[in-house]
């Protein structure tokens, strides 16, 4: 029998499920994988599968000079950090939740990142102007299914809540990106099809007319998907 990348990543989440929990919740783990130092946290989430794939499509994708934005930096700020530290880049990083922006400008500032501007944001709300970079380790599991995981359940819903479908935030950012994408800039939107199926996610980019999808990116220690997707203008 033939099994999909999907369908053996769920057999591995299956059996696996509770060390995989363990290892993403310790602080060592994040300081060496991304570079951070923990000095403080708002909860025990801090990382994840999409997390891991995203070191592979910043590290291709994120170039001195850039202006990046990281939507939903969460309570560690580990993509704004982790391209701050690597890169001579200007990093804007927004989240919701006050608490979450408080403690990730506690996180930068320990990590020595470079600059980073911290700001409260339900998306692009409190953003202004343009960037060559977007990321964004969007919220995909559906409703249901988090209500009756452990461990979702006891984590703040913005962190995971997709709505219904998973599809919810998706639709909400690609719909508001090219209004703050450079020409020819890139989002890279950050998503796991055990949840949110790529199909699904490309008929939701399908609907958005001024982006075109580069390319999808994936890794095999992670299941999660990294969506590039440009703005419609020259390649940079």
């Amino acid at each position: 029998m033939n099994l999909s990348r999907t369908q053996v990543w769920s057999a591995a989440y299956a059996s696996f499920g509770p060390l995989w929990e363990f290892v993403r919740a310790r602080r060592f783990v994040a300081e060496l994988i991304f570079g951070v130092t923990i000095v403080s946290q708002v909860h025990d989430h801090l990382w994840d599968s999409t997390t891991l794939t995203f070191r592979k499509a910043l590290n291709k994708y994120v170039k001195d000079g850039q202006r990046l934005l990281d939507l939903g930096t969460g309570h560690i700020g580990v993509l704004a950090i982790y391209c701050a530290k690597h890169r001579n880049v200007d990093v804007v990083a927004v989240d919701i939740n006050e608490r979450f922006v408080e403690n990730a400008r506690k996180v930068a500032s320990a990590s020595n990142a470079g600059r980073i501007d911290f700001l409260i944001s339900e998306w692009f709300s409190n953003v202004s102007g343009r960037f060559d970079l977007v990321v964004c380790n969007i919220p995909y599991i559906p409703s249901g299914f988090g209500r009756k995981n452990s461990h979702h359940r006891n984590l703040h819903s913005e962190v995971w809540d997709g709505g219904d479908t998973g599809c919810r935030h998706i639709e909400t950012v690609l719909s508001e990106a090219p209004g703050y994408l450079s020409p020819g800039g890139r989002l890279l939107l950050g998503v796991d099809p055990q949840f949110v199926p790529r199909s699904s996610t490309l008929a939701q980019l399908e609907r958005i007319p001024g982006l075109v999808l580069e390319e999808i990116i994936n890794t095999l220690t992670s299941p999660s998907e990294i969506y590039v997707i440009r703005a419609n203008g020259s390649l940079r």
